[in-house]
């Protein structure tokens, strides 16, 4: 079964996570003091290509088991939903902390409530016992001891956890050149809207939240061969570029699958997020 991988992008951790907070307004929260979380803070930066390669890992997995089994359909049969806990599965074998359905940081000074928060796929953290600090949680603190005798003391029993700025928030997409419709294969007539929009979109989300340093669009591309998904999707990120998003290199990696309704290559895009302009 063929493969393709390509050169490693870092992404380069500028800032601490005391420091993203804050300049996203949100006061800092308390890191935590133990040593198995002073030790995992060597994992940041976040290694893009490693990551894609363990996302494809997992389809790879995934597809070998449906050949195996000589299933009807195969991975391009997959939902979005179907894909996150394969891909929180894989990642969390590889020791990193996966947090499904996350919310947002969301807007400075307003308290949003749990219900009215967006979500974020998977947050990644760089170890499995982090749990990303929720500045919305610290807020609240601050508002409970607020105006009492614990108002001095708040800031000891701040929430501790994984500052946002050390988390990578990964937003999933799959996009099929042949797809099911109501259960129904064949190709899909709205493969080139849905890859603009895929990437566009969560590009979009990610960088809409300011407290969200390290984030990135990824998604699976299912195509007739490796060479259309590697001609569309440059055409897709430039549409991108055309909305004013601009997005720090791409990489990707790619592997054959058997072909059920049409498509005979998956490939696995990671898109990260970048705050100055291109």
């Amino acid at each position: 079964m063929g493969r393709s991988s390509h050169s490693p992008v870092r992404a380069i951790a500028r800032n601490s996570g005391h420091q993203a907070l804050e300049g996203a307004g949100y006061p800092p929260a308390r890191l935590d003091p133990t040593p198995a979380r002073r030790h995992t803070l060597l994992r940041v930066p976040w290694e893009h290509e490693q990551l894609v390669k363990f996302a494809a890992g997992a389809l790879v997995t995934f597809s070998a088991a449906a050949d195996a089994e000589q299933a009807v359909r195969g991975a391009d049969a997959l939902e979005e939903l179907e894909l996150h806990p394969l891909l929180a599965a894989a990642l969390e074998a590889r020791g990193f902390g996966v947090f499904r359905e996350r919310p947002y940081p969301g807007p400075v000074g307003r308290r949003a409530r749990h219900s009215e928060r967006d979500r974020c796929d998977l947050v990644l953290t760089p170890g499995p016992l982090l749990r990303p600090v929720d500045p919305m949680a610290i807020l609240r603190s601050q508002d409970a001891a607020a105006g009492t005798l614990f108002a001095g003391v708040c800031a000891d029993d701040l929430p501790t956890g994984c500052p946002l700025g050390e988390c990578l928030w990964l937003e999933v997409k799959v996009v099929g050149q042949y797809d099911y419709r109501e259960g129904v294969p064949g190709p899909n007539r709205s493969y080139s809207s849905q890859l603009t929009s895929a990437f566009a979109a969560d590009l979009a989300k990610l960088r809409s939240d300011a407290a969200i340093e390290f984030g990135a669009a990824l998604v699976v591309v299912f195509s007739a061969e490796q060479g259309v998904a590697e001609h569309d999707v440059p055409i897709a990120l430039h549409r991108c570029l055309d909305r004013g998003l601009s997005f720090g290199s791409p990489v990707r990696d790619g592997f054959e699958i058997t072909d059920r309704i049409g498509n005979r290559w998956c490939s696995v895009w990671c898109v990260p997020i970048t705050r100055t302009a291109v």
